[in-house]
C-alpha cells in the first residue's frame, strides 16, 4: 500500500503523481502492520462518558450571550458579537489585513475584561509588540506569544484559563510526532482538531487565521471549514483601500452576512457609508450604467451595474464578467434576443459590478438587463434611476425579498426613481417622496428606453 505523504491519500500501486493533491514524487510505501496497529489504538468497545437523552425530555438550553467587540464591521459579520468556546477560522490573501484585524479584536475584547492570549506563528515578539503599539492595541488583559509547536500551544491551553486564543496563523503550527509534510492538509486538520478539542474542553474561545491558495481557497483541507463553528473570509483585494470581510459559515447567526472595513495607517476601520463607497464615482449620464439595491445579509447595499457591447470579429463573442456570475450574464443575453430581439449573439459582452464586490442573489437580474440595453441603444438611463427585480425565462420580471428597505437605502442616497417588480408595490407604498415605477414584463421597460 502507497499513501501520499501530503494529503493521506492511498494507492494499491505507485503512481507518480497523487490522484488527490496532484504533487509529483509524494507516494511512499506504508506497511500493513502500521495501519493494524492504528485500528487496535481506537479503542473501539469504549464505553462512552455521556448517555443519549431523549429529546422531548432534555432541558431546553438558553441561548448563546453575545460578546460585542466594538468594532461594528466584525460584529455584524460573525451577527452581533462572539460565542464564547466559539471556533473561527479568518482567511484571506497574504497582507490584506488579517493580522492587524486580529489585534484589533483582541485589544477590544481585553477592554471588556477577558483574558486574550495572541499566539503568533510567523513573527517574533520584537515584531509583533511593534505592530501592537503602532496600531495602539497594548492592553494589560492582552497577552503576546511567540511559538508554532502543538505541544506547547496545547500545554498553554490546558494550564491556563484564557476567555480567547488567536493563533496567527494555523500553518505555520507544526507537529513533531507528524510523518505529514510540513503544512499538509492531512497534518493541518490534526493540528486544528487537536487545538480546538482543547479549547472546548476549557471552554475558552479561538481564532485561526488561515492562508488561501491562488485558487482563493483556504490552504489546507475543505474539511478545516467543517471543523470550525464560523468561517470569516475577505472577500475583497489587498490592492483596494477597501476590505470585504465576508461570512460563509455560521452555527450562531446567519451567513452571508457582510463587514466592510478601510485600511488606514491606525488599522482597519468601519465602513460609515458602503453605498456611498460603490457608487460615488459614478460618471452620470454613461450608457450602459445602471443603479442597483441588492441585499447582502440583512443589509441593504446600492451597487453600480456596468456592461460594454462591441461588435464581435471572432467567430464565438466574449463573455467576461467580473462580480457577477457569468451563466447569469448568458440566461439575460438569451432572454433579451429570443422574447425581445435585441440581437446579442454576434456582440461581445462585457459585465462588472464597480467596486470589488461580488453579486449572487436574483435582484441583480433587471439592472444587468437595463444596462445592457443601455450600452447595446448608446442610450443612457436617468441619473437618479435605480432598479432591482428577477427576470424569468419567458421575460416575466418576479418579485424579490424585502423591498422596502432597497429603497429605503436608495431615498436616503438621494434616488427618487425606483423600477421594481409589480409584485412588490404592495410592500413599498408606504414610503413617501419616491416615484415607483412597476413593471410586470420585460417589455415595457424597453418601450419605456426606447
Amino acid at each position: 500500500m502507497y499513501q501520499c505523504s501530503v494529503c493521506g491519500a492511498q494507492s494499491i500501486k505507485w503512481v507518480g503523481k497523487c490522484s488527490e493533491c496532484h504533487n509529483f514524487n509524494t507516494m511512499a510505501e506504508v506497511s500493513e502492520q502500521t495501519s493494524s496497529e492504528k485500528k487496535a489504538k481506537c479503542g473501539y468497545e469504549k464505553a462512552p462518558a455521556v448517555i443519549a437523552v431523549s429529546a422531548a425530555s432534555a432541558p431546553l438550553q438558553e441561548s448563546h450571550e453575545r460578546i460585542a467587540t466594538g468594532i461594528k464591521e466584525f460584529d455584524l459579520a460573525v451577527g452581533s458579537g462572539v460565542v464564547d468556546a466559539q471556533s473561527i477560522l479568518i482567511g484571506g490573501e497574504p497582507g490584506i489585513g488579517k493580522s492587524t484585524l486580529m489585534l484589533q479584536i483582541s485589544s477590544r475584547l481585553s477592554q471588556e475584561g477577558l483574558k486574550i492570549l495572541y499566539i503568533s506563528t510567523e513573527e517574533s515578539i520584537s515584531q509583533l509588540l511593534s505592530r501592537a503599539k503602532r496600531l495602539k492595541t497594548v492592553s494589560p488583559n492582552m497577552f503576546l506569544l511567540a511559538i508554532n509547536e502543538i505541544g506547547e500551544i496545547l500545554y498553554i491551553i490546558n494550564n491556563n484559563d484564557y476567555d480567547f486564543i488567536v493563533i496567527d496563523s494555523i500553518q505555520r503550527v507544526t507537529s513533531p510526532e507528524s510523518d505529514k509534510a510540513y503544512g499538509s492538509p492531512n497534518s493541518l486538520r490534526q493540528i486544528s482538531h487537536e487545538i480546538i478539542t482543547a479549547c472546548l474542553e476549557k471552554g475558552c474561545g479561538v481564532f485561526l487565521v488561515g492562508h488561501v491558495t491562488k485558487e482563493g481557497l483556504f490552504a489546507g483541507p475543505k474539511t478545516l471549514e467543517h471543523i470550525v463553528d464560523t468561517v470569516l473570509y475577505f472577500d475583497s483585494n489587498k490592492s483596494d483601500s477597501y476590505r470585504v470581510l465576508r461570512c460563509y459559515k455560521n452555527r450562531f447567526g446567519s451567513t452571508n452576512e457582510i463587514g466592510i472595513f478601510e485600511m488606514t495607517e491606525n488599522g482597519l476601520s468601519g465602513v460609515k457609508n458602503p453605498s456611498g463607497y460603490f457608487i460615488n464615482q459614478r460618471q452620470e449620464g454613461s450608457t450602459g450604467s445602471v443603479i442597483s439595491a441588492c441585499l447582502e445579509g440583512s443589509r441593504s447595499l446600492l451597487v453600480e451595474v456596468q456592461a460594454l457591447i462591441v461588435h464581435s470579429y471572432m467567430p464565438v463573442p466574449k463573455r467576461v464578467c467580473l462580480g457577477i456570475d457569468s451563466g447569469r450574464v448568458s440566461i439575460i443575453a438569451a432572454v433579451l434576443e429570443k422574447k425581445e430581439g435585441i440581437k446579442l449573439s454576434s456582440k461581445e459582452i462585457y459585465i462588472k459590478i464597480a467596486g470589488g464586490l461580488s453579486i449572487q442573489e436574483p435582484s441583480i437580474d433587471l439592472p444587468l438587463a437595463l444596462a445592457i440595453i443601455s450600452s447595446y441603444n448608446e442610450k443612457p438611463l436617468p441619473s437618479n434611476f435605480i432598479a432591482f427585480g428577477e427576470i424569468g425565462l419567458t421575460g416575466e420580471i418576479r418579485g424579490v425579498n424585502n423591498p422596502s428597505s432597497r429603497v429605503r437605502e436608495a431615498k436616503n442616497l438621494g434616488f427618487t426613481d425606483v423600477i421594481l417588480p409589480d409584485v412588490n408595490m404592495k410592500e413599498v407604498q408606504i414610503i413617501k417622496n419616491v416615484n415607483f415605477h412597476p413593471v410586470s414584463k420585460l417589455k415595457k421597460i424597453i418601450e419605456y428606453l426606447t
